[in-house]
């Protein structure tokens, strides 16, 4: 065992342990197929030797600095808020710190964050880009370990957490139809940012429609953002326009829920008048008035999944990229299903 100061190594935890120098790599990685006595060995052997991996398994001697980025569009956006602070807890897993920027959906931005040579003392970046094209991420990053967020890339050359906004789109308006609804309108189209989740999303609505033999009964309705303002003054001018419909499926939460206080200015009465379904599962839509069912997006498996990545990344350059796609669920309240 080793003594009097002595660093405490990879090879002394494999020896411990009794396993191979790999096992306790992708012990500390957090690499999901191991099995468990393995796990446990590893483990019991790192508390006992007092072993302190960095970052992600690699020492020193590798150049590593423990530290990674984080590139999101807006820390206002209760969903990007969550990705980061889900992002901090589990690079601290690995004992790793987070640089957090904000791209606010501008593409010079967008192209600073992706620059390889601006990442500084990071040892990868996770990012979530809105306006950037796939061509110039791919230009840009040169060998920086790089794991992408979101819908908006589709990029197969990196490795990439994604979300299936066409399932999403389907799932929300799906259910809309299961409870009776005919005549479902959308609202969300975003006149600026990442246009590709928007027209998935319509896909997904429009799909579901078609094969319910149902028409649109407006056009989607333009937004500049999807913010709760936006989601107000656009469900305003709806209701001011007078088209009938008995739904709506808000490409966000945020949305939704402006949607919500203008039915209640208006007199119209959720879910009895007109059933609204979000996108996100933020935490503010258990506690709106009627509650608000949405589209829940796994923000905590994809963070752990794009960390865990990005650690495999840094630790084996040349492995094969990966795509993943983040679980999606219908959680359903009051605003489609009052009990």
């Amino acid at each position: 065992m080793p003594g009097n100061g002595k660093r405490v190594t990879l090879a002394d935890v494999a020896a411990e342990a009794g396993v191979s120098m790999s096992s306790v790599g992708n012990v500390i990685r957090g690499h999901p197929h191991v099995r468990q006595q393995v796990r446990d060995r590893v483990q019991e052997a790192v508390e006992k030797l007092g072993y302190r991996p960095l970052a992600i398994g690699q020492n020193l001697r590798y150049g590593r600095t423990g530290m990674l980025s984080l590139a999101i569009p807006n820390f206002a956006q209760p969903y990007f808020a969550e990705i980061a602070r889900r992002t901090v807890q589990a690079a601290a897993a690995h004992d790793l710190r987070v640089n957090v920027q904000q791209t606010d959906n501008d593409l010079e931005r967008e192209r600073d964050a992706s620059d390889a040579w601006k990442l500084g003392t990071s040892d990868g970046l996770i990012f979530s880009p809105s306006v950037i094209s796939d061509e110039e991420i791919e230009q840009r990053r040169g060998a920086m370990p790089l794991v992408l967020l979101g819908e908006h890339s589709k990029l197969t050359t990196v490795d990439r957490v994604g979300i299936d906004s066409v399932a999403v789109g389907a799932m929300a308006t799906q259910h809309l139809v299961d409870t009776g609804r005919r005549r479902i309108g959308m609202l969300g189209h975003k006149v600026f940012g990442d246009a590709s989740v928007v027209s998935e999303r319509e896909q997904g609505y429009q799909d579901v429609l078609d094969a319910a033999g149902l028409t649109v009964p407006f056009p989607i309705i333009e937004v500049t953002d999807w913010t709760r303002t936006d989601g107000l003054a656009a469900t305003r001018q709806l209701l001011a326009d007078g088209p009938s419909f008995d739904a709506l499926f808000c490409a966000n939460d945020l949305l939704a829920l402006g949607a919500l206080r203008a039915m209640h200015e208006a007199g119209r009465r959720v879910p009895e008048d007109v059933a609204i379904v979000g996108v996100d599962d933020i935490e503010e839509a258990s506690f709106s008035e009627p509650t608000l069912t949405t589209v829940a997006i796994d923000r905590e498996w994809m963070i752990d999944t794009a960390v865990a990545m990005l650690g495999n990344r840094i630790a084996d350059p040349a492995a094969e990229p990966r795509q993943v796609s983040t679980p999606l669920r219908l959680v359903i309240r009051d605003s489609t299903c009052r009990p």
